[in-house]
């Protein structure tokens, strides 16, 4: 068969669930002996606007179509002539048997309509409510935990307010004229150790880097003994310093010395740390360290890093490094939305008063289109059961929607995890973004005990930049470290050196591919009673429910887990639950292929 299958983004730059599992269903049905094409679009605004690009991601041809979100109405953000027209001409080339959308978020209903012209049928996978949702990313989702359990036109008409703006190109020229106010602070004390009083015999025995060790890479600053970095800063009453340190793995196997890391203040000791994987198994790898600076007292201080080569002073091969050392306070810090943010929040609620019924008018039209939709698709699949359901409630005919949920591609996983011990090491994974909920886990993962757990957040730090610094604000327990992007590829990796997963999600999600992933690693979750997610992790069973948005719910199940870590084995996910994307594939050909058959007759 020849396939064609839609989607709003794609791989390497977008990494999310919906386009791993398009990547990866793509991938299997071409093992199969499918024909499989891509049309998707991309920004680019180096690139003029709705202009095409051909090429192939790993052996998938595509076509990929510049979408600016430069649109001149409300109308194009679903219905636009320019995207149906390259769609249409890709159509015309490949000639597929079958359509598979995965989303049509930046494209075109349009893009279906014309599929059913050229008598092809088609599959829609819901990966989200868009369809229901014109807000932006459909996750029926306003913020400040505010969830539509029920569609609105009136509510859908303040989220659609953003779109009245002059142009893209407007906003695009308010946000660099802002961009000057609105730039990050380097969480860790690196940008200021960069800067201090150094001390070595050669100016490059200090440098900063990133740092990989067993493929867990960090931002660290380098500093071969004898090496003495001196800096002043800040510190807050009742703050600790984190840090990890270690020698890099290019001296493993050198001949020489080990390494004395020594941090102190107003010239007294705080911590000191030996490392010597020359002769110890155990010391090859990332030492945790949390200082309490409490004997600094509170004020601008002096800190001092030092390295000195243990035990003769032979620096041979002595390779050290200082990672994600940061100062954190015991409450966090206040929090204020960004400038631009609270501009254009007075901007759409000023728009919504002035036009709301012209607004819900427009929302009225979409929805028209979508039930259009509705009748044009020939299969609806939802990876959830409670995605199912609210699409029925939508008004989608129950016998055109099955459940069935994402198969994922296992063969890099591990067999066996990581032993659970204190520090137990807790993992979220996903974008930094407010529905995402991560800052109910900052607030939760703040009461714990210091040096009882760590938490590994990974997610890009330059997306979301408002909420980046929401979340940096909000830090308060020295065992969170902001990782920044993983990989997919890493994916398994960063999950067997982990002991939990935690998806603290404050939207309905889908049937989120994370936790799938975990449960290949036998990591149990904890994440929201809502959703897909509530639909997937069994209470006690594979994992742990806490009520969506209560950081006091979490936190209890986090303790729970500290406390004992014995009940992390006997949360052990099973990994046979997860389909396999082999035989995802092979039930979604067969889809095809009763659909083709139906048209024929």
């Amino acid at each position: 068969m020849k396939i064609l299958m839609v989607i709003h983004d794609f791989l390497p730059i977008h990494q999310a669930g919906s386009e791993l599992y398009c990547f990866h269903l793509g991938k299997a049905l071409q093992q199969l002996g499918h024909d499989v094409r891509l049309f998707y679009s991309e920004i680019d605004h180096a690139a003029p606007n709705y202009s095409t690009r051909r090429g192939t991601c790993d052996g998938l041809p595509f076509l990929e179509i510049v979408n600016n979100h430069s649109f001149a109405s409300f109308e194009e953000t679903y219905s636009n002539p320019a995207v149906e027209a390259a769609f249409a001409s890709w159509l015309d080339e490949f000639q597929p048997n079958a359509a598979h959308f995965h989303h049509l978020w930046n494209l075109s209903f349009g893009c279906v309509r014309l599929c059913r012209e050229w008598g092809v049928p088609v599959v829609f996978t819901l990966h989200d409510y868009w369809l229901t949702c014109p807000r932006g990313g459909g996750q029926r989702f306003r913020g400040e935990g505010r969830l539509c359990h029920d569609v609105d036109a009136h509510l859908c008409a303040e989220c659609i307010s953003r779109y009245t703006f002059p142009s893209g190109l407007g906003t695009r020229l308010v946000k660099k004229i802002l961009a000057p106010f609105e730039r990050l602070r380097d969480p860790t004390l690196l940008s200021l150790m960069e800067k201090g009083r150094i001390t070595a015999p050669q100016s490059d025995f200090v440098h900063r880097g990133p740092c990989i060790i067993n493929g867990d890479a960090r931002e660290a600053l380098y500093a071969h003994p004898p090496a003495r970095i001196a800096i002043r800063c800040e510190i807050p009453p009742g703050a600790s310093l984190s840090f990890a340190v270690a020698m890099h793995p290019s001296v493993y196997n050198e001949p020489g010395d080990g390494v004395r890391f020594r941090v102190s203040c107003n010239g007294a000791t705080l911590c000191e740390i030996i490392l010597h994987p020359k002769q110890r198994e155990d010391d090859r790898g990332w030492r945790e360290a949390f200082v309490d600076l409490a004997p600094c007292g509170a004020g601008r201080r002096e800190l001092v890093f030092e390295t000195s080569a243990q035990p003769t002073g032979d620096n041979d091969f002595c390779t050290a490094c200082w990672a994600e050392p940061r100062i954190v306070a015991p409450e966090g810090e206040p929090f204020h939305p960004s400038l631009t943010r609270r501009v254009q929040e007075f901007a759409e609620n000023a728009l919504t008063r002035l036009q709301r019924s012209r607004l819900k008018k427009m929302v009225d039209r979409r929805t028209l289109g979508v039930r259009v939709l509705f009748n044009e698709v020939d299969l609806f699949i939802a990876p959830s059961p409670f995605l199912r359901q609210k699409f029925i409630e939508y008004g989608l005919p129950p016998d055109k929607i099955e459940f069935s949920d994402y198969g994922i591609a296992s063969e890099a996983y591990a067999a066996e995890p990581r032993v659970p011990q204190i520090p137990i090491r807790f993992l979220y994974v996903g974008t930094i973004v407010e529905h995402k909920g991560l800052h109910v886990l900052i607030d939760a993962f703040n009461r714990l005990p210091l040096a009882s757990a760590i938490l590994d957040v990974y997610g890009n730090l330059d997306e979301f930049t408002g909420y980046v610094k929401r979340i940096q604000a909000a830090v308060a327990h020295p065992g969170i470290r902001l990782r920044g992007r993983a990989e997919n590829r890493d994916i398994p990796r960063i999950l067997s050196n982990s002991d939990v997963l935690v998806i603290p999600s404050i939207w309905f999600e889908n049937s989120p591919i994370t936790i799938h992933e975990a449960f290949l690693a036998r990591v149990p979750v904890i994440t929201s009673r809502l959703g897909g997610m509530a639909d997937l992790v069994r209470d006690g069973d594979n994992g742990l429910l806490f009520e969506v948005g209560n950081d006091n719910d979490l936190s209890r199940c986090l303790k729970r887990l500290v406390d004992d870590p014995a009940q992390i084995e006997r949360l052990r996910p099973n990994p046979a639950e997860v389909k396999s994307i082999p035989a995802d594939a092979q039930w979604t050909a067969a889809k095809y292929e009763e659909l083709i058959a139906n048209k024929n007759r």
